[in-house]
């Protein structure tokens, strides 16, 4: 682990959620546990990021992604109409998120979520499509 991993690494902690399975902590800070699990949404396996504590993720969450992924058709049309108008505004041809992209997160928070993508091909940016209420509302691009 090397003497930095020693010095700040920390244990991850794990538990089992009723509705996720097994969920591993990627940031401990107190009693704030970021946590991560894979869950295959859009048909891929996705990175789902969620707050909580030790005990437990956030009901209020854990309540935004359970109606996310229970709407996935409705959150890949938002999607598809964010990201084609993305392409327009630049002047490319959008085709579909399959053709452009593969769905890399999830990351819920108090008001909503972020659903990121990345592209396929140089220059692989990161399409970050943000939701309150499972509808779009906004775009950030990270290099």
């Amino acid at each position: 682990m090397g003497i930095f991993g020693n010095i700040f690494g920390s244990k991850k902690l794990k538990m089992i959620d009723s509705d996720f399975g097994e969920i591993e902590s990627f940031s401990v800070r107190g009693n704030n546990v970021g946590w991560k699990f894979k869950k295959r949404f859009l048909d891929s396996d996705v990175e789902i990021l969620i707050d909580g504590t030790k005990e437990s993720i956030s009901e209020d969450q854990k309540r935004i992604l359970k109606n996310a992924l229970n709407k996935e058709s409705k959150i890949k049309s938002e999607s598809e109409n964010a990201l084609k108008e993305q392409f327009y505004n630049a002047e490319m041809k959008f085709v579909s998120i399959e053709k452009h992209f593969d769905v890399n997160s999830i990351s819920v928070g108090d008001s909503g979520f972020e659903l990121a993508f990345q592209e396929k091909k140089d220059p692989y940016y990161y399409f970050n499509v943000h939701f309150e209420n499972n509808k779009q509302v906004g775009v950030s691009i990270d290099g």
